[in-house]
């Protein structure tokens, strides 16, 4: 059985609490990149991931972030630590 998009990410949710989370392929799909670019991202800090299980996951707070400031991890570090999310530009 096969699961489609919506219902995974509907399980991603409900694994992951409170902060919605999507998989790392989806991510990719977003910013039209690949799989191991957003693993990178997530691993230099200018994503905010975690793994469960065998997938990685990325914080689609982070992903709005990242493609709202076009990518510029500077700007992305000082916006999270400044702001608390709370720029506007996470939402």
């Amino acid at each position: 059985m096969q699961i489609n998009p919506d219902q995974k990410r509907e399980q991603m949710e409900e694994i992951s609490g409170t902060e919605e989370y999507l998989p790392v392929s989806e991510a990719a799909e977003e910013l039209g990149s690949t799989h191991l670019r957003i693993l990178m991202l997530i691993r230099e800090g200018a994503l905010k991931g975690k793994q469960e299980g065998d997938e990685w996951l990325v914080t689609r707070e982070s992903l709005d972030c990242f493609q709202k400031h076009g990518g510029d991890l500077r700007v992305q570090a000082g916006c999270r630590t400044s702001c608390g999310g709370n720029c506007g530009s996470h939402g």
